[in-house]
């Protein structure tokens, strides 16, 4: 027990923070118009976690770890589970915006991406 009741969230924040800190640092200006459509989804992902978490919890098909989780429960739901269906919502809505996006531009996404990355580091390193 490292983190104690922070190792849930910690791992969400490493997991599913550091992808959507990626995606929205390389993709940011594509992504801000689309903050409506990535805050639907969201919303979309809390309501279903609202409704399927006591089920499952019911059922027994899992359980929190008091040791590893702050202990706040909103409709059965541990607040961790909340935040991580924000981050998980968050990465899938914007890969599939920027997959999406680059498809319709007809512009190979991997070789784009790589050549952002080279320029920003170029830049940062070559004043």
């Amino acid at each position: 027990m490292i983190f104690g009741m922070f190792s849930y969230l910690i791992t969400i924040l490493i997991f599913a923070g550091v992808a959507v800190l990626i995606e929205w640092t390389f993709a940011f200006k594509k992504l801000k118009r689309y903050t409506k459509i990535i805050g639907v989804i969201v919303v979309i992902g809390i309501v279903g976690t609202l409704i399927a978490e006591p089920v499952a919890l019911n059922w027994r098909v899992w359980a929190y770890s008091p040791e590893k989780s702050f202990g706040i429960y909103i409709f059965g739901a541990a607040i961790e589970t909340l935040i991580y269906v924000v981050f998980i919502s968050i990465a899938i809505s914007s890969a599939t915006l920027i997959w999406s996006n680059y498809e319709e531009d007809k512009k190979p996404l991997v070789k784009t991406t790589i050549d952002k990355i080279k320029t920003k580091f170029w830049k940062r390193h070559h004043k």
